[in-house]
């Protein structure tokens, strides 16, 4: 089975849709066959990799609440190694669906068990789940579901004061539904090396958590902010550029921890 990472916040605008996108497609581009879960309602790691969610009739929801193959679902991308299951605004409400469901919590652990077993889904290395910025049922469930956590954070004291928060959700989940997960690492996105405030955040940060923050920061680049809007991922879009040199170190020490290297 494929290794399966949460990117998750429950705050939002700390690029945690632009890990997930430039991590997977950083991983495809080194022959990682890896599949991107959109698990967020406004589909933004789906308009990243350049597909128009409006006309799709299968997407993330149908995968979380449905029978339907994932074949049906799972779109191809620019990266040969890189596929997509898409999210649109279907997913408005799907908390309140899952409530009336049995074994609520662990509704996504079981469908991925289920729609990736075939011989044609096995061959995955990496499942990259993008989170939408909260603390509901369907945050429960893809923590349930994952073997391992990236936690983006901005370089900000307010913005540590909600991983605080995540870390509690995460160490009650590993305590109740899923003993397997791990916390991969906490990456710094957004850094302006040069500003004292992050300099000091960062020290803090590391003080505090250790090995657990990644080595490597991602720069807050304008590239990676202009990528989206060309629907591609820093990698193609500009490869010399800070943001996607930042990318690339860190998907090597993603490598790395997994002793994949």
């Amino acid at each position: 089975m494929a290794e399966i990472i949460a990117i998750v916040n429950e705050k939002g605008g700390v690029g945690k849709t632009t890990t997930a996108v430039n991590v997977s497609a950083c991983l495809a581009s080194a022959g990682r066959k890896t599949l991107l879960m959109d698990a967020d309602q406004q589909g933004s790691s789906t308009m990243s990799l350049g597909l128009n969610k409006q006309p799709l009739k299968a997407t993330f929801y149908d995968f979380l609440m449905t029978d339907l193959p994932l074949d049906q679902m799972v779109r191809e991308t620019m990266l040969e190694s890189l596929h997509v299951l898409p999210a649109k605004s279907d997913l408005l409400g799907v908390d309140q669906k899952m409530m009336a469901l049995p074994n609520r919590e662990t509704i996504l652990r079981r469908r991925i068990e289920q729609k990736l077993a075939g011989p044609e889904h096995k061959n995955y290395d990496f499942i990259i789940i993008d989170a939408p910025p909260n603390l509901n049922l369907l945050n429960i469930n893809i923590m349930g579901a994952a073997n391992r956590l990236i936690i983006p954070t901005k370089p900000e004291y307010l913005s540590l004061e909600g991983l605080a928060n995540l870390i509690d959700t995460y160490k009650r989940i590993r305590e109740t539904i899923n003993p397997q997960i791990t916390i991969l690492g906490i990456l710094i996105t957004m850094n302006f090396a040069s500003y004292r405030l992050s300099r000091e955040v960062i020290k803090d940060l590391r003080k505090c958590m250790g090995t657990v923050v990644f080595e490597n920061v991602i720069p807050n680049n304008i590239r990676l902010a202009e990528a989206p809007g060309h629907a591609l991922p820093i990698i193609l879009y500009d490869r010399h550029s800070a943001g996607a040199a930042g990318y690339l170190a860190v998907t090597e020490e993603i490598m790395i921890r997994l002793n994949l290297k």
